[in-house]
């Protein structure tokens, strides 16, 4: 859900929604989860012991901010 509200092409919901949540650009936020990505194993999707997806890395570092 979190992809189709606000990173889709046409997202739910506007820009300034995102701003006034997470206090940043979405840019600046997809900025900060490649970075993450390409610097901590963590924050990337992988597979469990089940073969089912975890979670990807927007809705780690969506976490993150919200426990920040």
């Amino acid at each position: 859900m979190l992809m189709q509200d606000y990173f889709a092409e046409n997202p739910t919901y506007p820009p300034h929604l995102f701003r006034r949540r997470y206090r940043m650009c979405r840019s600046l936020f997809a900025k900060i989860v490649q970075a993450c990505e390409v610097n901590c194993r963590y924050f990337t999707q992988r597979r469990n012991a089940a073969g089912l997806k975890g979670f990807s890395a927007y809705q780690k570092i969506s976490a993150a901010m919200r426990v920040i």
